[in-house]
């Protein structure tokens, strides 16, 4: 006689997850946020040295080129990579440059002006309006009530940086002597947003290419080659191949770090976004802004004042809105 189970029973074939996807996706997000944030205390102390900007981020993306230029090769040896749409390549190659030497090399040079503390907010701020005014104006998305408060909050978080950066820059605080002046850290500001609209223009490169079945890791290493090449012309150019090879092996190695870091969080992000919602994933990965102004304050004595807290925190509620309607705010205060 066939036996049959009570619902309370579990078929012996059918076996219970390991882990809790969403748990799972959560401990990515939060790693990829303290990875990125490692990566920029890497690029901060290396500010602080001096090392030229140009030379400090071909190192660090050639960790990704030679990461992920094998990969690339064996698919296409085994005939499993067949993207050849140029219009797309040559559409990354453009913004890769741009991103590079725009973006890149600006907020490189905004870190040893204004620091972490004011850089991190800026650029990212500048980057999310710049991608929502991109997403109305080239792709034609709607734009929610909460994303349009999200916008004024984070372009009045940006006004907060620059008023506090000079104000901090007349205030006479820790190590104000060695401070550059009120007119060059307010250009520090500006670097940190122009590095944030070209980190903009790549989001929406990447789901231009996306949209066009373009493999990530074809993404990734068009974007990463292009700050190989143009950077590392520029430090051949600005430091000599004799510099270049007589770099410190210290600062080889902080070089080297910023760009493993940097791999280490964008693949854990991507697995977080695999494994959660993207409301989710956004919340979690915000805490970049708050973990580099820390960083800023206690390993390098950045100057902090209430304007700077200020803007910080605005850019982070700025960032916990944007792109969300009401129901996802919702979502996202239970996820949390």
């Amino acid at each position: 006689m066939e036996r049959v189970s009570t619902p309370d029973e579990t078929p012996a074939s059918v076996e219970p997850p390991r882990f809790d996807p969403t748990m799972l996706g959560t401990a990515c997000c939060i790693g990829s946020a303290i990875c990125y944030t490692a990566a920029n205390i890497c690029l901060r102390q290396l500010a602080g040295w001096d090392v030229h900007p140009a030379w400090v981020i071909a190192i660090k993306e050639l960790v990704t080129v030679v990461a992920v230029g094998p990969f690339l090769l064996w698919l296409m040896l085994r005939g499993k990579l067949a993207f050849r749409n140029l219009k797309v390549l040559a559409v990354l190659m453009a913004v890769g440059i741009g991103v590079q030497l725009a973006g890149n090399l600006s907020v490189q040079w905004a870190f040893g002006t204004v620091g972490l503390t004011v850089s991190m907010p800026t650029a990212m701020g500048v980057m999310l309006v710049g991608s929502a005014v991109i997403g109305v104006v080239w792709l034609g998305e709607r734009v929610t009530s909460q994303s349009a408060l999200a916008i004024v909050l984070l372009i009045v978080a940006i006004s907060l940086l620059a008023v506090g950066t000079g104000i901090g820059r007349q205030s006479g605080g820790i190590a104000s002597k060695d401070l550059p002046s009120l007119g060059i850290a307010l250009l520090g500001v500006a670097a940190a947003a122009l590095g944030g609209t070209m980190f903009a223009t790549l989001a929406a490169a990447v789901r231009y290419a996306g949209s066009r079945e373009a493999p990530i890791s074809v993404i990734v290493f068009v974007i990463t080659g292009m700050g190989v090449i143009c950077c590392g012309l520029i430090s051949v150019n600005r430091v000599g191949l004799e510099g270049m090879a007589a770099t410190p092996a210290d600062r080889l190695a902080w070089m080297l770090a910023s760009g493993v870091f940097n791999l280490l969080g964008f693949l854990l992000i991507t697995k977080g976004l695999q494994l959660t919602t993207l409301v989710h994933a956004n919340v979690l990965n915000a805490s970049q802004v708050a973990l580099a102004a820390v960083a800023g304050i206690l390993f390098f004595q950045e100057p902090s004042n209430a304007w700077l807290i200020t803007g910080s925190g605005l850019t982070i509620v700025g960032i916990f809105h944007i792109g969300r309607d009401k129901g996802d705010v919702e979502e996202a205060l239970e996820a949390v």
